[in-house]
């Protein structure tokens, strides 16, 4: 069989040239690729969640374990698990259904995305950002700001529980149509109805791609790949007419005047005239001969910008009604909002976007404007606020004054990260830096029952970047002390910062865990018989619990001296640690 990496490439190219792939099935029947998933997924806070099944996780991980997905798919015997529905809260106060699948179920679904994202990525179209590697909300954002120049009209998309709704024969279909492996889709079918468990009641699946699985977002994406296709192949053409707006005449006139006014020697008529020209647009806005339609889309938000009258954005409208009703897809229409760009602001990945005017600056007008919303700083705010006044925070007493901190500097400098590319983000979250601080400063003091000022004289200083804030420090020995700051980030507007979430593929040949699997020996006492791999979710908690004690167990210090939170051993061991009774006492 072939070597894992050669097999993506190959899969690539064939993604890249728009080709059938076949055999898909049989190539999934490949212990590397199992290797690379679980590369990937050992280290993510879920691996140790387990599903319906209490000890289906990540620790114990073993090749037999790999070796027995791989009988059962050769075998045609492999059944997906039920996954575990738990509920997330969202942010206006509802619950977001999510599926927690089981560990095998896990690595197979990451293999069939490794498999699947290399084959439909290069297909993908550029104007979609959601779910991708090395785009999200940011490049979306810097795609509207740099070049939706002159939009006239927003037309923002809403699709009704668009995942929920997914329909299984329609994305399986669209799948078939290159992926000529009956095998393969017919996994694919399995997962999709494999149902959910709810207070232990079995629910099935009719529809929709389970929110929570890993390769969810990937079967989303070629789905509404379909919305793209359209937009770029159907919509654009038709809408977009001529090279450019042709002249205002009003603006030619006054050019002409103001000509003559300057041959004349008419300095004061010169400067009127000027006054005038650079309040009047340079092209005719109402020129029938000029048109164009721009879209973009994350995940399922979608929008559309387009230059033209009302009448014939709400035909585009309807058009991409009839489209995705024929996907199964319905549009909430009292969502989905024509927006005048010059007059009222369109909503789009929690921004505002306009197109800016001034009669006294002329290079902002036309130009796309993103904005954070008023209720989003407002809210904020709240956070920090009680009856109107900042507040301390209760539930952080127990921390470090270098957690607290760390605690409120995360939390603000995600918030200003988020929405640095807003031309108002200073003036925006400013007040909420300010109320974030004094929270912050009241925390410290109510923690070590000290007034504010006390905190204000212990912990307000300059920090590095020139920026006054409030510092904590841990000191340590032989080395340079940890410290946290808040408030010592200048807020400014980056426009062309991007958060870039592309990750390097997972090399099974140079990944540290995997080889140390490989290697086939118990890092604790040799034995080379039933090796797997123990696991925790932190190496901080692992040192908090023994932090003060004489002497922690042989394979707690081991962890703490390699540094990580796996440690390869035999069955035996891997038993006597859960039992508490491998050299130390008993864990909980």
């Amino acid at each position: 069989m072939r070597n894992a990496q050669a097999y993506l490439e190959i899969v690539k190219e064939r993604g890249e040239r728009r080709l059938e792939l076949k055999r898909v099935y049989r190539n999934l029947q490949n212990r590397e690729l199992f290797l690379s998933a679980y590369a990937k997924l050992y280290a993510n806070r879920g691996a140790l969640t387990p599903g319906i099944e209490p000890r289906d996780t990540a620790d114990g991980m073993a090749l037999k374990r790999i070796d027995s997905i791989i009988v059962a798919l050769e075998t045609g015997t492999y059944q997906w698990k039920p996954v575990r529905r738990v509920y997330i809260p969202k942010s206006n106060g509802r619950k977001r259904p999510l599926g927690v699948p089981g560990w095998k179920d896990k690595l197979l679904q990451e293999v069939l995305r490794m498999v699947l994202a290399a084959y439909y990525e290069p297909q993908f179209s550029t104007t979609s950002h959601g779910f991708r590697a090395g785009r999200g909300c940011h490049t979306a954002l810097q795609s509207i700001m740099y070049s939706w120049h002159g939009t006239k009209w927003y037309i923002e998309g809403d699709i009704k529980g668009c995942f929920d709704q997914i329909s299984h024969e329609k994305l399986l279909e669209i799948m078939g149509r290159n992926l000529k492996d009956q095998r393969l889709l017919k996994l694919l079918r399995e997962m999709l109805e494999a149902g959910y468990m709810e207070d232990w009641h079995y629910h099935q699946n009719y529809s929709g791609t389970p929110q929570g699985g890993i390769l969810s977002p990937l079967l989303a994406n070629v789905f509404l790949n379909e919305l793209d296709k359209y937009v770029e192949e159907e919509l654009i053409p038709r809408y977009n007419r001529g090279k450019q707006r042709r002249r205002n005449s009003e603006y030619e006139r006054l050019t002409r005047e103001m000509i003559k006014a300057r041959k004349e020697g008419k300095i004061k008529q010169y400067k009127t005239l000027e006054k005038q020209r650079r309040r009047t647009p340079t092209g005719d806005h109402t020129d029938p001969g000029y048109r164009r339609l721009r879209y973009v889309r994350y995940a399922d938000d979608f929008l559309l910008g387009f230059i033209g009258p009302r009448s014939e954005a709400e035909e585009i409208k309807q058009k991409i009604g009839i489209l995705l009703q024929g996907l199964g897809l319905t549009m909430s229409e009292e969502k989905t909002l024509i927006t005048h760009a010059a007059t009222e602001r369109a909503r789009f990945l929690g921004y505002e976007i306009s197109i800016g005017r001034s009669d006294s600056r002329r290079a902002v007008n036309g130009v796309p404007r993103l904005s954070v919303p008023h209720e989003v700083a407002q809210q904020w705010k709240r956070r920090y606020l009680s009856e109107g006044k900042p507040r301390h925070r209760p539930e952080l007493a127990e921390q470090s004054d270098y957690g607290i901190v760390m605690t409120y500097n995360m939390e603000f400098q995600g918030l200003v990260n988020y929405y640095v590319l807003a031309y108002d983000v200073g003036r925006k979250l400013r007040p909420v830096k300010w109320v974030g601080m004094q929270s912050l400063v009241k925390t410290i003091a109510t923690k070590h029952k000290r007034s504010v000022p006390w905190v204000y004289h212990r912990y307000y200083r300059k920090s590095p970047q020139g920026v006054m804030a409030i510092v904590a420090q841990v000191a340590r020995d032989g080395q340079e002390p940890l410290t946290a700051s808040f408030g010592a980030k200048p807020i400014r507007r980056e426009k062309l910062t991007v958060i870039n979430d592309a990750k390097p593929p997972v090399l099974i040949r140079c990944n540290e865990i995997v080889q140390r699997l490989l290697k086939d020996e118990c890092e604790l006492c040799g034995s080379r018989e039933a090796i797997e791999v123990h696991h925790i979710r932190k190496l901080k908690d692992l040192k908090d619990r023994y932090k003060g004690r004489n002497e922690a167990p042989v394979w707690v210090m081991k962890m703490v001296m390699i540094r990580r939170k796996t440690l390869v051993v035999c069955a035996n061991c891997h038993r006597t640690i859960h039992a508490g009774k491998y050299d130390g006492p008993r864990l909980t």
